[in-house]
């Protein structure tokens, strides 16, 4: 029993070993045309608060 188990285990490992090994590289995150770069973050989250302050505005004024 002591030897099925200890094959198991050895038999797993090799085979997650060999996974990792022969599987393809993990593609690195481009920030290009994306719209949560770092870069432009602040700044668009500056516009976007603008926008809903001036759409909250003109909502609250009354049309007469």
């Amino acid at each position: 029993m002591k030897r099925l188990l200890l094959g198991f285990g050895l038999v797993a490992g090799a085979a997650y070993a060999l996974r990792d090994f022969f599987a393809a590289p993990e593609p690195a995150p481009s920030w290009e045309d994306t719209d949560n770069d770092p870069e432009d973050l602040s700044s668009d989250l500056a516009q976007r608060a603008r926008e809903a302050e001036g759409a909250q505005a003109a909502d609250e004024t009354p049309a007469t």
